[in-house]
């Protein structure tokens, strides 16, 4: 978890790590009033109301699971892994009113049908735990899985971008130009995300009294992105 690298490698250090660790009522004389007519008018209107609301409800739970199929690449001093599928969740940022938290976390394993209630509420926990199922393979396990971090504001605009992988973490966009950098291409509307970026950062680490790191990543993700619901993690 992220949180708990920050807790571990940074607290109260450095700044350039993110905290990381969501019927008006009917007037007399209207013909709707009468008892007949308007009891007609009323039912007909529930029941439109109904058959309009069930697809709308319906549609979700019948989104493909390779909707969230993707390539994307990533490496900590030259040490990588290809990760096959995303899947994107939004939550607002605790203690900073008007900012979110957009989290990409990436897995070398598909989206199952059975992973798609969880998601769509925000939830990865069914895809964390399987690739939990992987720490008795340790090399496995640390080749399974990366999240990108966006921190922004109420319009979208990211301020900073974290990367995490297996035993590391690292803001590689603190500061605005390297947001700038990061962004290749961006399209966030509050539903769909359209990423686009490749690049590499120097992470300075001589805080922790050991040698900068070279963190790198490549990804092109057009992805629906869900919102986290509350009591979720």
């Amino acid at each position: 978890m992220l949180v708990k690298a920050y807790t571990i490698a940074n607290a109260g250090k450095s700044k350039r790590y993110a905290r990381f660790n969501s019927p008006s009522a009917i007037g007399k004389g209207d013909p709707m009033s009468h008892p007949g007519i308007g009891g007609r008018f009323r039912r007909a209107g529930v029941y439109g109301v109904f058959f309009l609301i069930f697809p709308i409800l319906a549609f979700p739970a019948a989104i493909d699971p390779g909707s969230f199929q993707t390539a994307a690449k990533f490496s900590v001093d030259k040490d990588g892994m290809s990760l096959t599928t995303a899947v994107a969740t939004i939550e607002p940022r605790l203690g900073a009113p008007g900012y979110f938290w957009l989290r990409i976390n990436f897995y070398s394993f598909p989206v199952a049908t059975e992973d798609i209630p969880g998601i769509l509420a925000g939830d990865t926990r069914s895809m964390d735990k399987k690739w939990g199922r992987k720490s008795s393979n340790l090399s496995d396990y640390n080749h399974s899985n990366a999240s990108i971090l966006l921190s922004m504001d109420k319009i979208h605009k990211v301020w900073q971008v974290d990367m995490a992988v297996p035993g590391h973490t690292c803001t590689i966009a603190p500061y605005e130009k390297d947001v700038q950098n990061f962004l290749q291409e961006y399209q966030f509307d509050g539903q769909k995300l359209k990423l686009k970026s490749k690049g590499t950062y120097v992470c300075d680490m001589k805080f922790m009294g050991i040698a900068n790191q070279e963190f790198a990543w490549e990804m092109d993700v057009n992805l629906p992105v869900f919102e986290k619901q509350d009591g979720k993690k």
